[in-house]
């Protein structure tokens, strides 16, 4: 029986319609092939996906198509012919919902500049170990380290075999590119103290002395409210550390009509602009920092005369408006300048590298590491501010002994 657009249907035993879901099955005039279809649901553009197989005989046909719904019924069938580029695409659409800005950044970034420029039109199924080479080879030719981008790519492959897609196992056996060690260390105590009494001459001087001691980071203390500091509670005042400041993208770049870009179960409070207070990545950044005499007092100096701003954070810009991390680590820089201290291999040490200094202090102080941890933010000990409330002595006690150590009065 010859259908309508030259191909000859395929009757076998009883005449009538094909069962629903088996298929069809019908020969292509122009070269005589036998091709099986089935649909397959829809693509993400909303258009039917239909699955093709193509055999010399009827009897073959038949059975490949057999097999092709079958795997189709069992979730192993998939679109064929996918590119790296469009699983990226498709990838990092979900990943935007899940990972927070910083993290989507660090995800999409490796991604969008050196795995798809490089291995984007390839299909998924015929990746080899040779291309996944080449990313880093890319890399390692701009004078780039390799190890981050390597590992997103990793992640994004194993996502993909995950909803079905075939990548070649053997492109996941591929090592991870070596590293270079990082430079990143702490100050000595000399340069410590250098750059304390310089930011001591600084109204709010309380901003870098919160820093070195306590080993915040810069959303942390951008961030950190006055309603969040207690200056009584236990004797001697403790701040909550609960929110980051951070800027949150627009859904559409530069579009402030779009909203913003934020992953579900992401707790963030708008303040203005793109400008957010959020919640820490883990329990572990929730915790209770006891207040030193000096930052107390500090404080309570800098409370007196510290610009008004409607969302009460403790140090904002001098118009009141939440402060940028630029303009925040220029101020770390010039104060190494004017304290003439700097990294050994010449740069300044970045605001990070003093959670290495406050880190270093405390350990040679002899402070448990448990309790290091909890400070710092990095311990998953701590999981509620009951707990620490309970266990505020010894980390009175070991800020009192890096106090001592550097001799703040």
């Amino acid at each position: 029986m010859r259908c309508a657009t030259g191909c000859e249907t395929a009757m076998t035993g009883k005449r009538g319609r094909r069962e629903y879901g088996s298929g069809g099955i019908h020969r292509r005039a122009s070269d005589g092939r036998w091709v099986g279809t089935i649909e397959a649901g829809f693509t993400n553009k909303g258009t039917r996906r239909r699955l093709y197989v193509t055999a010399k005989t009827e009897a073959e046909a038949k059975r490949k198509l057999r097999d092709r719904i079958a795997k189709h019924k069992a979730g192993q069938e998939t679109a064929h012919r996918v590119t790296v580029k469009a699983w990226a695409e498709e990838y990092l659409a979900i990943r935007v919902r899940e990972l927070s800005p910083k993290g989507y950044n660090a995800a999409a970034n490796p991604i969008k500049n050196w795995v798809i420029p490089t291995i984007g039109h390839k299909r998924l199924e015929q990746l080899s170990p040779r291309d996944v080479r080449a990313v880093a080879e890319a890399q390692r030719a701009a004078g780039r380290q390799a190890a981050d981008t390597h590992r997103a790519l990793m992640t994004m492959l194993r996502a993909a075999m995950r909803e079905g897609h075939p990548v070649p196992p053997r492109v996941l056996l591929v090592e991870t590119p070596r590293s270079e060690k990082s430079d990143r260390q702490a100050m000595s105590v000399d340069q410590g103290l250098a750059c304390l009494r310089v930011a001591a001459e600084l109204p709010h001087g309380s901003r870098w002395l919160f820093t070195l001691l306590y080993g915040q980071r810069m959303g942390e203390c951008l961030g950190l409210t006055w309603d969040a500091v207690d200056f009584d509670a236990g004797g001697f005042g403790e701040a909550v550390i609960e929110w980051q400041l951070q800027p949150l993208p627009y859904k559409i770049p530069r579009d402030r009509s779009s909203g913003f870009r934020v992953p579900d179960g992401f707790e963030a409070r708008h303040l203005v602009d793109s400008f957010h207070l959020i919640r820490p990545k883990s329990k572990a950044g929730y915790r209770v920092v006891p207040l030193l005499e000096p930052v107390r007092d500090g404080l309570l100096r800098w409370r007196d005369v510290a610009p008004a701003n409607p969302w009460g954070l403790v140090w904002p810009t001098a118009a009141g408006r939440p402060a940028n991390d630029k303009h925040d680590r220029d101020e770390w820089h010039a104060i190494q300048g004017t304290a003439e201290v700097g990294h050994p291999t010449g740069r300044p040490y970045h605001v990070h590298e003093c959670r290495n200094f406050a880190a270093t202090m405390l350990l040679e102080a002899g402070v448990d590491e448990h309790v290091v941890t909890a400070l710092l933010g990095h311990s998953s000990v701590i999981t509620s501010r009951k707990y620490m409330t309970v266990r505020r002595e010894p980390l009175l006690d070991a800020m009192r002994r890096v106090g001592e150590r550097l001799q703040l009065g």
